[in-house]
Formats: C-alpha cells, sequence, structure tokens
C-alpha cells in the first residue's frame, strides 16, 4: 500500500572550507599533519594521494583502484592488500615560531600496526600495537622546510603467519591472538574479512616551551549530598627545576591554589578541592547526567606557562555481589541506588574505521538514548574507542562495560607479548578512567569460557596446558587487575564475560552469562524466560537488513537466500535456516525474498522482547539485560539491531519499547494470565490498568472492556500485580480470532504509558483478514506527520519511504478503531526533491509456503 504527497521539507547547504593550520591551544603549538599524503605498495613505483587517517584499503578505494569491497562478492577481491607491505610519505614545511621552541614531539594517535617511522632518513619508531598512542622527541630531527616523513607499514598477515609458524603449539583462534590489531579485522560470523593497515588515527607536531601538562587525574575520594572531596593528580612535563604556583579552577571560580616544586623531566603532583552541594551524574534514565568543567593552571608569577582543562562526572559506581539462597547477586549500583542495566554489546561501526565521523558516534549514541539504554558494552573482539564515543556517553548519561581487547582465543605469554599487552592497558586505562561512563572494566570475551567449555584442553599436552592457562592468568588475573587497581579509584575490575559458560550449570545462578542456547543449539524463544541468569550481558537471533540497505550491496538477480552475494553478506554457516526455521515455528513463512526479509525482522524481535522482558521483568534476581548485537560494521544479516547504515531494524523498535521506564509484562499460564509491572522509576506511580477484548476479524465495535482498575506501581522493582482467568474470555475453538489490549493509562496526563496485546496462539495461527488501513500524511517544515488507522487489526505494520529518513514509530500493531501518530524526519544530509512515498507492510501481506 502506497500513498504519495508532495514533499516540502527544507534542505540546508552548507559550505566548508577546508585549510591548515598552526593551532595554538593552551601554550602548546600543535601542526595537524592531515593533508598531502601519498602511498604505494613497497613493489610499485607510482604515488597515490592518500586520506590520513585512513587505511590501505580505504585509500585504496578513494582512489578507484579497487571496487567496493562492501558489494556483492568484492570482499573476495580485496584480501591481496593485507598481504602485501606499502608505504607513506608527506613532505612538510615547520613554522620558525615552532622550531624555536624548546620541546617538540611527533605524535602518532594510531598506527595500523607494524610500521617503521622515518624523519628526514633516520629511523624514530617502529611500532607493533593499534591500541596505542605514539610520540617522539624530534626537536633536533626537524627543519623549516622540506622534512620528509615516511612510513613503512609491513603486512600484518605475513607477520602474525611468521610468529606463528616459529611456536611450539597453536593456539586456539589462530595467529590473530599474536597481533595487537582488531580481532574483528581477521573475520568474524557478522563482519568480513579485511585486515586493514595503515596510519590509522591523527599524526601530529606538538611543541612547547617550559611546561606541558600531560595528564590529569581527578580522583573522587568522596562523594557526600554537603560535599565532594577531591584530588587532581596531575602528570606535568618540565624542562627545568624550578617552583610554580599550581591552581585548579571550576569556571570562574578558583578551587585551590598550591605551591609546587619541580625536577627537570616528568613530574606528578597532586592539588585537592571540594565541591559543595556537588551535583551528581546519573545515567539518563534515573536523571540528569551532569558534568563539571575542572581547569588546571600552573603558573609563574603572573605568567601562565601551562593549562587544561577536564571534563568530570561526580558518581559513586559499585559491583554488588552477595551470596544469597539461590547463588551469587550481580548487579551495579549508581550513587547507591540498584540500578538495572537496559542495553546491548557494540561493535565498531566500519571495519574501514577511517569513515566513521564524529557525525557518526553522535547519531549511534543518540539512537541508544532514544531507544531507552542505560549502558553499552564496548566488545572486545574491537577496539578501545576514540575520545569522543566515551565523551558523548558522559553527556549523554550512557554507562559503558568496557572489554579489554581479547577475544575467544588463548593468547600467548612471552615477555615480549606481556609487555606489549601491559603498555596498551595501562594507556588505555589512563586514557579513559576520568569518563563517568566508565562502570566496568572486563579482562576479554568468552576466552576462560572457550578454555573450560570447548574443548580447548583436549588439544595440548599436560605440560602445554599448564603453561597456556598460566599464560591466560599472567594477564587476566593478575596484569589487568592489578593496572586497574593501580591506575583508577574505584575502578570494577571482572576477569571474562561470561564468567561461566552456558555448558556450566552456574552460569544462571552467579556472575553474568551468555546464553546462546537460543539460535546456535536451535531452542525454542521460550527457553530465555527459563533460562534467566543474575546478568544477561550476551544473546541474540539474527535478521535481515531493510531491503533499503540490501539495494545498496545487491542487484536483484541476488536476491535470494542461496545466491552467492547473500551467502558472502551472511557470515554464520547456519544463519538462514536458523532464521527461516524459527520463523516456521511462530509465524508465516513468505515465498518472495522481500517479504522473508521484513518477517526475518519481525521474528527477531519478537524473539528478543521475550529475553528483554523475562530478564526486568525478574529483577532483582536478574539486573541486566545487553543483547548481541547494536550495530554492523558492513551490510549484512546478523544480529544486529540497527544496521551499518543506521537503519533501524525492527529490534531496535522494540526496544525502545520494553526499556521503557514502566511497562507492562504478560505470562501465559494454560487458562491464566499475570500481570507484572515494571518499573525503573525511583517513585510510585499511581496508573490504570486497562485490558480489552477484541476480535481479529471484527471491527471496533465488538472491542469489549474486560478490566478497568487502578494500580500503584512500586518504584525500581518488578512485581505480579494481578492474574486473570481467561476461560470465560473466549471460546477454545475460536481462539485463534482474538486478542487482548492491555494499558497503563496515566489519568493525571492523559497519557498511555505502555501498551501491549496479548494473542492466545502462535501468530502464524491468527486468523486474519485485509485490515483496510488508512493514511494521511501532513508535510511540515522539519517533518512529515502520518496518521494511521485500520478496520480491523493488523500486527506489525512496517513503513518505509524513498526518502532516508527515520519514523518514530514502526513495526507497530493497529487496533480497530485506534488511531495512530507517528512522525517521519528526514536525514539531515537528505537532499532528494522527490515526492515522499509511503509503503506498507504487515503480516495479514503474507504468504505461506
Amino acid at each position: 500500500m502506497k500513498h504519495s504527497l508532495f514533499k516540502s521539507f527544507i534542505s540546508l547547504t552548507f559550505l566548508c572550507f577546508y585549510f591548515s593550520f598552526y593551532l595554538i591551544a593552551q601554550e602548546v603549538a600543535i601542526l595537524n599533519l592531515d593533508k598531502n599524503w601519498q602511498f604505494k605498495s613497497l613493489d610499485a613505483d607510482d604515488y597515490l594521494n592518500a586520506q590520513v587517517p585512513g587505511s590501505v584499503q580505504l585509500n585504496l578505494l578513494n582512489n578507484n583502484k579497487i571496487e567496493d569491497p562492501f558489494y556483492r562478492s568484492n570482499e573476495k577481491k580485496v584480501q591481496w592488500i593485507g598481504e602485501k607491505d606499502w608505504e607513506y610519505r608527506l613532505t612538510f614545511q615547520v613554522d620558525p615560531s615552532i622550531l624555536n621552541m624548546d620541546n617538540i614531539i611527533l605524535n602518532f594517535e594510531g598506527l595500523d600496526t607494524y610500521a617503521q617511522v622515518f624523519l628526514n632518513g633516520k629511523m624514530i619508531l617502529n611500532t607493533e600495537n593499534y591500541f596505542f598512542s605514539y610520540e617522539v622527541n624530534v626537536k633536533n630531527q626537524l627543519k623549516q622546510k622540506a622534512n620528509n616523513l615516511r612510513i613503512v607499514f609491513f603486512s600484518p598477515i605475513k607477520k602474525t603467519e611468521k610468529d606463528w609458524n616459529q611456536m611450539r603449539y597453536e593456539l586456539p583462534g589462530g595467529p590473530r591472538v599474536l597481533s595487537r590489531k582488531p580481532q574483528f579485522h581477521f573475520g568474524w560470523d557478522w563482519g568480513p574479512r579485511i585486515v586493514t593497515i595503515g596510519p590509522s588515527g591523527p599524526i601530529q607536531i606538538k611543541a612547547w616551551n617550559q611546561l606541558r601538562i600531560e595528564d590529569i587525574h581527578v580522583r573522587q575520594l568522596q562523594i557526600l549530598d554537603e560535599i565532594a572531596r577531591l584530588e587532581a593528580e596531575v602528570q606535568f612535563h618540565s624542562n627545568q627545576s624550578s617552583t610554580y604556583e599550581m591552581e585548579i579552577w571550576n569556571e570562574n571560580e578558583k578551587l585551590n591554589s598550591i605551591p609546587i616544586k619541580s625536577n627537570k623531566g616528568k613530574n606528578k603532583v597532586r592539588i585537592p578541592y571540594s565541591i559543595l552541594d556537588p551535583i551528581l551524574w546519573w545515567p539518563h534514565t534515573m536523571g540528569t547526567p551532569h558534568l563539571y568543567t575542572f581547569e588546571i593552571k600552573i603558573k609563574k608569577g603572573e605568567s601562565q606557562l601551562a593549562s587544561q582543562q577536564i571534563k568530570i562526572g561526580l558518581r559513586t559506581i559499585k559491583l554488588i555481589q552477595e551470596k544469597d539462597d539461590q547463588g551469587k547477586s550481580f548487579y551495579i549500583t549508581v550513587n547507591g541506588i540498584p540500578t538495572f542495566m537496559k542495553g546491548a554489546n557494540y561493535i565498531p561501526m566500519d571495519i574501514l574505521q577511517g569513515r566513521v565521523s564524529d557525525q557518526h558516534y553522535k547519531d549511534l549514541l543518540n539512537d541508544v538514548v532514544k531507544s531507552n539504554m542505560n549502558m553499552l558494552r564496548v566488545w572486545g573482539g574491537g577496539q578501545y574507542e576514540k575520545e569522543i564515543f566515551y565523551s558523548l556517553c558522559d553527556e549523554l548519561g550512557i554507562l559503558v562495560w568496557q572489554d579489554f581487547m581479547f577475544a575467544c582465543a588463548m593468547y600467548p605469554g612471552d615477555k615480549s607479548f606481556l609487555n606489549n599487552v601491559k603498555k596498551e592497558a595501562e594507556f588505555n586505562i589512563k586514557r579513559l578512567r576520568n569518563h563517568p561512563s566508565i562502570a566496568l572494566w572486563c579482562g576479554n570475551n568468552e576466552n576462560s569460557e572457550g578454555w573450560h567449555r570447548w574443548g580447548w584442553q583436549k588439544v595440548f599436552k599436560p605440560k602445554q596446558n599448564k603453561r597456556v592457562w598460566g599464560d591466560y592468568q599472567a594477564v587476566f588475573q593478575k596484569m589487568l587487575p592489578s593496572l586497574v587497581e593501580a591506575h583508577t579509584v574505584d575502578g570494577i575490575y571482572w576477569e571474562s564475560s561470561p564468567k561461566y559458560g552456558r555448558g556450566n550449570p552456574k552460569h544462571q545462578f552467579e556472575g553474568d552469562a551468555h546464553y546462546w542456547g537460543v539460535w546456535h543449539d536451535a531452542e525454542p524463544f521460550e527457553m530465555f524466560e527459563k533460562k534467566v541468569p543474575r546478568f544477561m550481558s550476551e544473546f541474540g537471533f539474527q535478521s535481515f537488513p531493510s531491503m533499503s540497505t540490501i539495494q545498496k550491496f545487491a542487484l536483484p538477480e541476488d536476491y535470494d537466500l542461496k545466491s552467492e552475494v547473500m551467502n558472502v553478506h551472511q557470515k554464520h554457516p547456519r544463519g538462514n535456516k536458523l532464521i527461516k526455521e524459527y520463523m516456521s515455528r511462530d509465524f508465516p513463512v513468505p515465498n518472495a525474498f522481500e517479504d522473508f526479509v521484513y518477517m526475518s525482522q519481525v521474528v527477531q524481535a519478537y524473539g528478543m522482547r521475550k529475553g528483554m522482558e523475562a530478564h526486568r521483568r525478574n529483577r532483582p534476581y536478574c539486573m541486566g539485560t545487553l543483547y548481541w548485537q547494536l550495530n554492523d560494521c558492513w551490510p549484512v544479516a546478523s544480529w544486529s539491531s540497527r544496521d551499518y547504515y543506521g537503519e533501524w531494524k525492527a529490534l531496535q523498535y522494540a526496544t525502545k519499547e520494553v526499556f521503557k521506564p514502566i511497562i507492562l509484562s504478560v505470562v501465559e499460564d494454560k487458562d491464566s494470565i499475570h500481570i507484572y509491572g515494571i518499573s525503573d522509576q525511583l517513585s510510585n506511580q499511581d496508573l490504570t490498568l486497562i485490558i480489552d477484548q477484541g476480535q481479529t476479524t471484527k471491527d471496533s465495535s465488538v472491542i469489549e472492556n474486560l478490566v478497568y482498575q487502578p494500580l500503584t506501581i512500586l518504584p525500581n522493582t518488578s512485581k505480579k500485580y494481578l492474574s486473570f482467568s481467561t476461560s470465560n474470555w473466549w471460546d477454545k475453538t475460536n481462539k485463534n480470532q482474538h486478542f487482548l489490549r492491555l494499558q497503563l493509562y496515566n489519568e493525571a496526563t492523559n497519557n498511555v504509558v505502555d501498551q501491549q496485546l496479548f494473542f492466545p496462539v502462535k501468530h502464524n495461527q491468527v486468523i486474519r483478514i485485509d485490515p483496510e488501513i488508512s493514511i494521511e500524511v501532513s508535510n511540515h517544515i522539519t517533518h512529515a506527520s502520518i496518521k494511521l488507522k485500520s478496520k480491523y487489526l493488523a500486527q506489525q505494520v512496517m513503513l518505509t519511504s524513498n526518502i532516508a529518513g527515520h519514523f518514530s514509530d514502526n513495526f507497530f500493531d493497529l487496533v480497530p478503531g485506534e488511531i495512530k501518530e507517528i512522525s517521519f524526519i528526514p536525514k539531515v544530509d537528505s537532499d532528494s526533491k522527490d515526492e515522499l512515498i509511503i509503503s506498507l507492510k504487515h503480516i495479514g501481506e503474507m504468504g505461506k509456503d
């Protein structure tokens, strides 16, 4: 069904000016070396223009030397790139004002991964870690004109294979475990194998004279209602031994000032200060994520020699594990309040990371807030994210479960590897520790479970077993927890996610859990309601991305589950088979590819909602639900709720609903239903429960009210409030034509707080007729308003448009006679002049095999 009306949105054009400049900020001069780079393979003669930061793969694509690796089956055509060595070069000038400064360093925020750096013909750096920022003193190497910077990148594939062949035994995970670069680059069951190489972060020259502040760590010593006692630990570099004055400011208020003595070189000083009547930082689901901006100043007399600002949120976070009669609790308190964690697992947004802009981070994290999530888990097979990711989480009130970058493998424990890991971990702990959003540091993803439950030990001899496990212990039981303790005040360290694998009976009663009985073992969705752990940190189900996304990487001739292109963009060997199997259990299975894509999303949202609801319903026993996965790193059939292009799948809309502050949850038990009220609010909510009965083949005239009852929903808890027998509500012979509409209604605000439909039979047994949907579209300057109404029940109505944008709601049910109002907001960069066309699908249109 389609509705069209002329589009009347305002299109904005922005004029951007690109230029290079010397930036003088906080007494440090910065020269960005981000223009005029060239690159080539070491065995080639001709150079090409290069984007820095960026990878070789991205730069070859930008120069039209390779086809888009995301298009059709082109992934296979770019495997050669990671097997070659490459060279980047830049010729640049340095202004005399910088050359005359006392200290000059060359900073590399990221190099992927094995590189040698030459400045004016001299090798100044040798690297082997993607997750580290490098600084080199170049005061004596620089000249004013014609500086030559050359970086040689060596094949990570050849490097790891060479090291792998020298090992006495093979570690689970394969050669990738030897390389400190994102593990997903080597391929995963949702991502392509594109082993990137190149300058992954900005490259800058930084210069200063007498002093430079290098690091500030704000230690939150005591947070009370009336006062917050803090201490700033300041590390700075000084050219000489001297005396100075150090001040700390909160905007225009000086909080403290102390005299300090410095030695030549690195110094560390602590300055105490207090905030009266502190305003706390909260996750956005609980309050305001308030941030303070503190500034450290170092002065000599009236001259300010160095300064640096830092944003801080005042909060206390604790992980509570207490023995009880069922095992041991696992929950997080924020400012003393037990907080149910609602969220998802996050992976890097693009395997070609150079394409990820600040706007991409803003869009994704704003979607997280819109979806009522309060936590993301940064998964251990990806990367420690850019500063903007964590800063936005601070500002938006999103907590972060931060994995260290180890996943699904066993890692070596030789001295060189351990030193490399220690340097990486120490750097990133210090870089991220001031962010109030950081809730927990986790050692690895599934390494412990794999060792104990996946049969890895069987391939080793007894002495090798002891060595491999000893290497694990050296990193995850000794080094990482000691570093978190040493470099944070209240950092929480968790050894491995999950604590136990699902083969261990303890997985349901202690720690966090990854439950993959649904999906990998093909268990029914109902198992989500039975296998409820203390904290679910992974569970998931796949679906296809939208057709608008599929059209970007495939041709119509590829629209077949068995086509080569669809298999390339489905990395799980049983993925499509499992989607179809689960679909057949509960829903119609359509013949047309486009309909199958739609139904895959409906099934994913249906099953995952069961899990999320069950986890919230079972609080305080279960205190967290983080599904796998939020996003994609390329267009693919996967477990994501938000696809590579940022399009919301049905699961993202379902998440927004099931993570609302207050929801209803209905549990069926033979001929009875039990009504739960679940609230994250911190006060009582006086509402009304309304239950209406309707028929799928009748219009609104037959909707009958069954229950109208006031309810006081208790704060920060889940409770079963009412139970009803359904034996008199419908005849067993026509259950497939009945449904219940359950609402929590706020009479004071005339607002429906939550609404759910309950069907007494499976969705593939429901009798449906043409719902006769009417649709009205009204255009406004910034958006379109859409009103829908149906004569008969319509399930899982999906709206699509010919113009890129976002629907405020989608994949919804229409109850007969009920008016549904939503908005459509075009993307900011959409400059389409086309007529706006709204199309829709619903379950009633789906044919069966």
